[in-house]
């Protein structure tokens, strides 16, 4: 799309330096065949190119002069139609283009389910989508600011131009769909008010909200934000854990984020009819599962188990947090979800 900006700009501006060198060709022509000042000679060139033929200076021009006016008239309206040409394309282009890619947009918004919304396209919200879009989630931003929403379309994300404290653009964004959403303004007050608009709407939907102070969290919490983050705070903890334990940060990273080796973490709920209720977990692990991980486990209403033995029995509603090559963990969740 912004090439095809870039070369109707570039058409414009050959339209336009071709218009001059006619007006600069036929007020030399003038002045040297039929001996007229340069303000005489201009006159007669543009009444010449635009056909008005108003009040002719040189009434009675030499043969030479009634050739170089009729290649002047030729000249001149193939310039002026090609300038005009031009500025109707880029226009129209130029707002069809806008039509269409809206409605791809519409389109697309219409087919999503499970997506995230990410409200606000700043340093923080644009991080959060780039990694979502980098493990495969699909992304919606709402953003309000004009320049920053072009930013964002071009990086190639589906977005909604408007307020995200505001009910409808959240319902346009396709929160009924959405499997989250991500509260990343620069206001706290905003994020707050779109965590409650969002629950409202949503009482099932998962909602991180950032917070820039501490005595903003538990207003997000209860708000009905499941999770509230500080960017200040993770941030410092973070660089904190790189001076101390620089090896373990590193060996994190590549299990998250599975930069170096197929390795990743995951998160799956056992249903009710899953094979792997009431069996151990060193039992469904094995087979055609090894290589599976079980790192955590998380029951409702209960503590995390951290590093379950392989005596640990399964139970219906259980979080299991696993990894293992990705392949291998896209079977185990099957395996989990599944029923008899």
């Amino acid at each position: 799309m912004l090439r095809k900006k870039n070369n109707q700009y570039r058409h414009l501006k050959n339209a336009l330096a071709a218009f001059i060198i006619v007006i600069i060709i036929g007020t030399s022509g003038y002045m040297i065949i039929e001996h007229l000042n340069f303000l005489e000679s201009l006159y007669m060139t543009v009444i010449t190119i635009s056909t008005v033929g108003y009040r002719e200076i040189a009434p009675n021009p030499s043969a030479a002069g009634e050739v170089f006016t009729i290649f002047l008239i030729i000249c001149g309206l193939a310039t002026v139609v090609y300038f005009t040409t031009s500025v109707v394309e880029l226009l129209l282009e130029g707002r069809i283009l806008d039509i269409m890619g809206r409605r791809k947009f519409l389109r697309e918004l219409k087919e999503l389910s499970g997506h995230y919304i990410v409200c606000g396209y700043g340093r923080v919200g644009k991080q959060i989508a780039g990694e979502c879009q980098h493990r495969g989630a699909s992304v919606v931003i709402i953003e309000r600011d004009a320049a920053t929403f072009e930013s964002c379309v071009s990086d190639g994300y589906i977005a909604i131009k408007g307020d995200a404290t505001d009910e409808m653009d959240l319902r346009k964004a396709g929160i009924e769909n959405a499997r989250g959403l991500v509260t990343a303004l620069s206001s706290d007050a905003d994020n707050l008010f779109v965590t409650m608009t969002a629950r409202i709407i949503r009482p099932d939907l998962f909602i991180v909200g950032r917070c820039n102070s501490d005595h903003s969290e538990s207003k997000l919490y209860r708000a009905g934000a499941d999770r509230a983050l500080s960017p200040h705070n993770v941030g410092g903890r973070r660089m904190a854990a790189l001076v101390l334990k620089p090896l373990v940060c590193d060996f994190l990273d590549v299990v998250t984020h599975g930069e170096l080796v197929e390795l990743t973490l995951d998160d799956v709920t056992v249903s009710g009819g899953s094979p792997a209720v009431g069996r151990k977990i060193k039992e469904v692990v094995s087979g055609e599962y090894k290589g599976i991980i079980v790192l955590g486990i998380k029951r409702i209403k209960r503590e995390y188990m951290v590093n379950p033995g392989g005596g640990t029995v399964i139970e219906t509603g259980d979080i299991l947090i696993i990894s293992g090559p990705s392949e291998l963990r896209k079977e185990f969740i099957k395996l989990c979800q599944s029923e008899h």
